[in-house]
């Protein structure tokens, strides 16, 4: 790969459909039904208004939201009889559940979809929360199937990086999400792995190109946790209009200086849907629980898709790519491009989903 620069930014929970299905088509067909009655997608009004609730999107409740599967294909049918353990929903209503976005009201989206790749094939890597699908994005597994207090200490790419002797660093606009890992507490607080991401500008500009890192992590203000103002996660209820700003910015900064950004590759992709609409059904891609795991029934299919793009001098501009990726599919490629032809694991390896690299389509 000539590349030498690997950025990933992830958001919070949205579906594929609820930020891009303007671009790529929702069937017109296509509804949830409730109590007998049929409730389709409708368009919502104001990026710049929260949503009412943070609908549900724990394991039990997406396994609802999917629906039984049939010849192994998941009806997506169950988005609104799961809203409604939270909502009442009346005749007649429009649950948030079933709302989406055009392309003047998520302009970063549809920039990054029209001049970059869009990935309309991938999909949390977990029918699962935010917590086990920020953990195997960052780890290729997950020890747990729900949110808790505090994350196991289990391995991350943090740590494969280091082993490899690759130069990386998080740049977050408000508390880093491995602050939740009580091992990585001192690093962040005084380490140079962990810098503020108004500093990102700088260092694109500045940085000595021995110096500058060959991974970057890029974390909004997230939702859950402590924060003063605006968070720009996308994390419902929270409104989108700040996390379109972040991808703005975030995108400024990495294109700051043309010579780094000629070698970039920049993901951003969402952790999971949080529980609002997709009609894709998701692949039956089996996830084993690891050593150590407090759930022992496997995963029998990827979660729910999600809005994902690759932004790179090194794509078509308009490019749709179709075949199936995860979160996985970042650590592939990072381990395709640092790691001395070993790959990153046997597990992230052999996962049955395509790579980042599969995206890239001009040299």
């Amino acid at each position: 790969f000539p590349t030498r620069r690997s950025s990933d930014l992830m958001m919070e929970n949205r579906s594929f459909d609820h930020m891009l299905g303007y671009i790529s088509g929702i069937p017109p067909q296509y509804a949830c039904n409730y109590n007998g009655a049929p409730y389709r997608p409708y368009p919502l009004a104001n990026p710049n208004l929260p949503l009412p609730d943070d609908p549900p999107h724990d394991w039990k409740a997406i396994a609802t939201q999917m629906g039984p599967p049939s010849q192994g294909v998941f009806p997506m049918d169950g988005f609104v009889t799961s809203y409604s353990a939270i909502h009442r929903i009346n005749p007649g209503d429009r649950p948030i559940v079933m709302g989406y976005f055009n392309g003047p009201q998520v302009p970063m989206s549809d920039f990054f979809a029209r001049n970059y790749a869009i990935c309309d094939h991938w999909f949390s890597s977990l029918p699962a929360s935010t917590q086990p699908n920020r953990l195997m994005s960052m780890s290729g597994f997950s020890q747990i199937i729900d949110n808790v207090i505090v994350l196991p200490d289990q391995d991350l790419v943090y740590d494969w990086l280091d082993r490899h002797n690759v130069r990386w660093r998080v740049y977050h606009e408000g508390i880093p999400f491995f602050a939740l890992m009580p091992k990585w507490l001192p690093a962040i607080v005084g380490n140079d792995h962990f810098r503020p991401f108004g500093q990102f500008f700088r260092d694109v500009t500045e940085e000595p190109d021995d110096e500058f890192p060959q991974v970057i992590f890029l974390e909004p203000i997230y939702t859950d946790a402590p924060h003063l103002g605006r968070s720009s996660d996308d994390h419902a209820p929270s409104p989108i209009s700040p996390g379109q700003q972040f991808l703005l910015d975030a995108y400024r900064a990495a294109s700051l200086d043309p010579g780094r950004w000629s070698r970039m590759v920049m993901v951003v992709t969402y952790d999971e849907h949080g529980g609002i609409f997709d009609h894709v059904s998701p692949p039956l891609v089996p996830t084993a629980p690891p050593a150590g795991a407090n759930y022992n029934t496997p995963f029998n299919s990827l979660g729910v898709r999600v809005p994902s793009f690759v932004v790179s001098p090194y794509v078509t501009a308009g490019r749709v790519y179709g075949e199936t990726l995860d979160h996985i599919s970042i650590l592939k490629f990072i381990g395709e491009k640092f790691g001395g032809g070993q790959g990153y694991s046997p597990v992230v390896d052999g996962r049955p989903v395509g790579s980042v690299s599969d995206v890239l389509d001009l040299t």
